[in-house]
């Protein structure tokens, strides 16, 4: 950063910081969907001129806050892009392969700037590839950081540490490593004569927070501050590169050396031995990104806007599904939209939770002196005050939810480029076709639901669509087809990730987990049931180790991942014809409609939109079908769980003849809930139970009643995966 030129200015140019931030990781992310449609489109005219404008825009607004570097960069990518405006050139594969790093180069620039530290990415080597290009000459392929060699060079020369985790936190810290994030130790050296040597410890630990979550200290802080210790150990979560973590931490005084190693979390714990976890380790996934470990995910990190511009939809659709006009990027249009912090917005939640909480209150109030009091004039008017009051917090209750939504196509947008990275790794020709980008969701729900989706992406890759000559021998295109599509459905939303592939060999799934021991010979189980079998823990028929995925290997951690969601994913397969994984997730995750039913001395929650109908079932006639309980209903068998037993709550003196049974479904799964009592539907506000108890089977969260009680939220999701799926393991 250039400090001095802003302070010779006399002007402090922090207070626009967030500003260039926002715009310039808007103009990066149109630039790069660009390049993309560009690459199919060829010499495009109209869009080479929004590329030109882009990388302008973004070369005058760093000029203006004084990063030069990030000035150089996008100087040269504009020189060779006027070039290509003026007709003197013509769209090659290398040119937007230069073009391309040149984007995740002022990402990585861009994110050091967010973290207010000075820009240390190198951009010489891409001018040079530039001005080759602009030249006439032949540049060298543009080198991609490959995850295997970093690790390599990272890794000599260093003593791997025992951390000693716990087996809860080295499950949770495998779970980060599964999804490809970044796990490192990293060593630190104090220098000579260094005084209070845990107060620099405590220092770097609260540098990396900055980039990440610091997991164990060894030695400890108490530890350092009675020994000698000549430095100690960090054992993090980061999605920033090594180099950016080494260069946080040298900012705290008398630290001399700084080491960042990456860390396998499976080799040091008991209990990952076993023979079966061992081979799913050998291949479980490398950073999401092996292109370029600096790329990062900028559009959850952005304030949430009311009318979000989406770039990449255009870039990618085919022309059949676009809508053939890019009118995001005229600029002739405007949109009156304000941006909004997200603590700010979600402040705004909260409080509106607490009214509708409070309200909740007022009715059960009123409802009770109505009893007492049933002639009284004031009472009357408190019980129409409150109905009154009821349809305003209903009606502020939809307008602050409609603000936590936000187009799931924020997500949709970074797929493309990495499908055109893989397909070049991997030699195969394949385009990614992306429907529904406007439909809407629960921002929550989308911070969260990008990395499920980039790994069942990255499985349709690497184990989905065939090789070119595979195809053609199967009668097939050549070019693989890979289908991202999200629609509404009742109070869900169906996301689904298909391809026409070679499909899931269901015979040899069948034969591992006969193997394993998961399944019984006598078993009789549906291709549904067999194909799902993929989402047990540790489950693989992966023989071929890959950087890029495993069919199989990791697929628990995306169910887990959608658990926590309230959601649930399903497959459906076809040898040679491909694969389509449904994925449901409910709309959102802060305020619901909800049935109150009783299990023993407990009330629980069940979120309405799940609710399918009640009955009234007589004891006799539920019959233990493989050790589950089932009951016939209309011709068809509903499997059954007791949420007393599911529980371990007290059971009554005496059992009643007749037991309520809830009937909840998500998508075209269905269980029934025995339960003791039904309560009533009641409005209630999802509160998270916390890092510790936020990982509950079958809760979803918990919330307060119009009696001040505290009562659990059941997830309806994970009881029918569980039930209907994992019951097999």
């Amino acid at each position: 950063m250039s400090q001095e030129d802003n302070q010779n200015l006399g002007v402090d140019l922090g207070e626009f910081l967030d500003f260039y931030l926002l715009d310039s990781q808007e103009q990066i992310e149109k630039l790069a969907a660009g390049l993309l449609q560009l690459e199919k489109e060829g010499n495009n005219v109209g869009l080479i001129n929004d590329l030109f404008r882009s990388a302008h825009s973004l070369k005058g607004a760093s000029g203006t806050m004084g990063f030069t570097s990030i000035v150089a960069l996008t100087h040269s990518a504009e020189d060779l892009l006027d070039r290509l405006r003026q007709g003197k050139m013509e769209v090659s594969l290398p040119m937007v392969d230069v073009l391309l790093a040149v984007t995740d180069r002022v990402k990585e620039m861009l994110s050091q700037v967010e973290k207010r530290v000075e820009i240390t990415a190198e951009y010489q080597d891409l001018v040079d590839e530039m001005r080759a290009i602009m030249n006439g000459e032949t540049p060298a392929p543009v080198k991609e950081t490959d995850s295997n060699d970093m690790k390599e060079n990272l890794t000599s020369n260093y003593t791997r540490v025992d951390f000693q985790l716990s087996l809860e936190v080295a499950e949770q810290v495998k779970s980060s490593q599964d999804m490809g994030h970044g796990v490192y130790q990293v060593d630190i050296k104090f220098a000579p004569n260094t005084l209070m040597r845990a107060v620099r410890a405590v220092m770097a630990v609260q540098r990396m927070e900055n980039l990440g979550k610091v997991v164990k200290l060894r030695p400890s802080v108490e530890e350092l501050e009675v020994g000698s210790e000549e430095g100690f150990a960090m054992l993090i979560l980061s999605d920033d590169p090594p180099e950016e973590i080494r260069g946080e931490i040298l900012l705290v005084s008398e630290l001399a050396e700084v080491e960042v190693h990456p860390y396998r979390i499976g080799d040091a714990v008991d209990g990952y031995g076993s023979e079966e976890v061992a081979a799913a380790q050998a291949a479980e996934l490398l950073p999401v990104v092996e292109a370029a470990p600096s790329l990062p995910v900028q559009p959850e990190a952005k304030p949430v806007q009311a009318a979000p511009v989406m770039p990449a939809a255009p870039a990618v659709t085919k022309p059949a599904v676009g809508n053939g006009n890019n009118a995001a990027t005229d600029g002739n249009n405007q949109v009156h939209t304000i941006r909004v912090d997200t603590v700010r917005m979600d402040n705004l939640i909260n409080l509106v939770g607490e009214m509708v909480i409070t309200r909740t209150r007022l009715v059960q109030i009123g409802h009770e002196l109505k009893e007492q009091y049933r002639m009284d004039a004031l009472v009357n008017n408190l019980n129409e005050t409150t109905v009154y009051l009821g349809r305003l917090m209903s009606d502020l209750q939809e307008s602050a939810m409609r603000l936590r939504m936000v187009p799931i196509g924020t997500v949709f947008s970074r797929f493309p480029r990495l499908v055109r990275d893989l397909a070049r790794k991997t030699q195969k020709e394949m385009e990614l076709v992306l429907r529904g980008e406007d439909t809407e969701l629960d921002k929550t729900v989308v911070e969260v639901i990008g990395d499920p989706l980039m790994h069942l992406i990255r499985n349709s890759v690497d184990h989905g669509i065939e090789t070119p000559e595979e195809r053609r021998a199967a009668g097939k295109p050549e070019v693989g087809t890979i289908t991202l599509d999200a629609y509404h459905e009742g109070n869900h939303i169906a996301i689904l990730i298909s391809d026409d592939g070679k499909g899931l060999d269901l015979n040899r799934i069948y034969e591992k987990a006969l193997s394993r021991g998961l399944v019984g010979e006598r078993e009789g189980l549906s291709e549904r049931d067999i194909a799902n079998l993929i989402f047990l823990p540790g489950f693989s028929t992966v023989d071929k180790v890959t950087d890029i995925s495993g069919r199989g290997v990791g697929m628990d951690v995306v169910k887990k991942a959608l658990n926590n969601l309230g959601g649930m994913i399903d497959i459906t397969t076809r040898q040679g014809q491909g694969t389509t994984f449904t994925i449901r997730l409910p709309l959102t995750l802060a305020i619901i409609q909800a049935l109150l039913v009783e299990a023993s001395t407990e009330i629980y929650a069940v979120p309405l939109s799940s609710v399918l109908e009640t009955l009234l079932v007589e004891r006799k006639d539920i019959k233990n079908v493989g050790g589950l309980p089932m009951v016939q209903l209309r011709g068809n068998t509903l499997p059954l769980i007791s949420l007393r037993d599911k529980f371990e709550l007290p059971a009554p003196e005496a059992e009643a003849e007749e037991v309520f049974v809830v009937v909840v479904g998500l998508g075209d799964k269905a269980l029934g809930l025995i339960v003791d009592g039904l309560r009533g539907q009641q409005e209630v506000v999802i509160k998270s139970l916390g890092d510790f108890l936020n990982n509950l089977p079958g809760i979803a969260g918990a919330t307060i009643l119009g009696d001040g009680k505290v009562t659990l939220i059941l997830d309806i999701g994970s009881l029918i995966q569980d039930i209907l799926v994992t019951r097999k393991g």
